[in-house]
């Protein structure tokens, strides 16, 4: 399996993360391309990677450089990955099975197919 999707990362401490989410086999990777939000510039992130890696970052392998950031989730840790809605904004909510959750923004795209392949 090899899917791919241009999705936006919402850090559970704030700001918006535009990147590529890749589901395989033995893992699901976030790759940043910027940071899409108006809080923070690229080289604000590393402040976000530590506040993010001290809130549950054990589960998840986070890569930090100045120019990249990296989320890598194990699916064997995965607990669910299910829809969910914020007005006519479609989002996939990742639960891992120590309870931490990675929240990715869809916009108004259906998030049907990666649900379904976070599940399969």
């Amino acid at each position: 399996m090899g899917n791919e999707w241009t999705i936006n990362y919402l850090p559970a401490d704030g700001g918006r993360l535009t990147g590529k989410l890749k589901v395989g086999n033995e893992d699901v990777r976030f790759v940043t391309f910027y940071d899409s939000s108006n809080k923070e510039i690229l080289k604000g992130i590393a402040g976000s990677v530590g506040a993010f890696a001290a809130s549950g970052g054990h589960v998840a392998y986070v890569h930090n450089t100045d120019t990249e950031f990296e989320v890598v989730l194990p699916r064997a840790e995965i607990a669910s990955a299910v829809a969910a809605k914020k007005g006519m904004m479609k989002r996939v909510l990742i639960t891992m099975s120590d309870g931490s959750e990675f929240l990715f923004d869809y916009g108004m795209l259906s998030t049907k197919k990666l649900v379904a392949a976070l599940n399969s």
